[in-house]
């Protein structure tokens, strides 16, 4: 006969696990400001997404507005449909729908929040990033012509070039070694 004690046993040490296993997912980074923006900038880029775990690149157009502290990012199909809108702000990040709904978005996309923190790491001077950073356990550090975000001393990105901001007007190489994504970020010229 069977302990009625043997499957709780089992099912405690099941969650210990997995609450063991998300606190080894960093948390949110603090937001930066955006000070060297005396005026709201829109940019449009080239948003190309590759997974470790798949072949085929996912390529999308953004039209990113940048405004202090907000940052509200229009992805578009290369045909130009708007499947979402990516909004950071005061009250976070988040996808608000588009043409396409919301939950099939969601299963296609990386989260809201990862999106709009590599954004960030990759557009705000470092400066920005620093500031953002200071007293918590998230590090930029410049090395070999790369940004590298660290939590608590783990490498989370590494960003090329490491001068890469909202000005620039040269492509930028994310990649994340936690969130296994490569994220490229192409400017395009703007339409006459």
């Amino acid at each position: 006969m069977h302990s009625p004690a043997g499957p709780r046993l089992f099912v405690a040490a099941l969650l210990l696990a997995l609450l063991a296993a998300c606190s080894l997912t960093p948390p949110l980074p603090p937001a930066p400001n955006q000070p060297a923006l005396a005026e709201p900038t829109m940019l449009k880029r080239q948003l190309s997404f590759e997974r470790d775990d798949r072949r085929e690149a996912q390529t999308l157009i953004a039209l990113i507005r940048l405004d202090g502290t907000a940052l509200r990012a229009a992805l578009l199909t290369p045909y130009g449909q708007r499947l979402v809108t990516l909004v950071d702000d005061d009250d976070g990040s988040r996808y608000v729908a588009g043409d396409v709904p919301l939950a099939e978005i969601e299963q296609r996309l990386p989260p809201a929040e990862w999106l709009a923190a590599r954004l960030q790491w990759c557009l705000w001077p470092a400066a920005a990033l620093r500031e953002a950073f200071a007293g918590t356990s998230w590090r930029l550090t410049l090395s070999e012509g790369a940004r590298e975000i660290s939590h608590r001393g783990q490498l989370i990105a590494r960003i090329s070039p490491a001068d890469s901001q909202a000005g620039k007007r040269e492509p930028v190489l994310l990649d994340d070694r936690q969130g296994q994504y490569r994220l490229r970020i192409t400017p395009l010229k703007d339409s006459p």
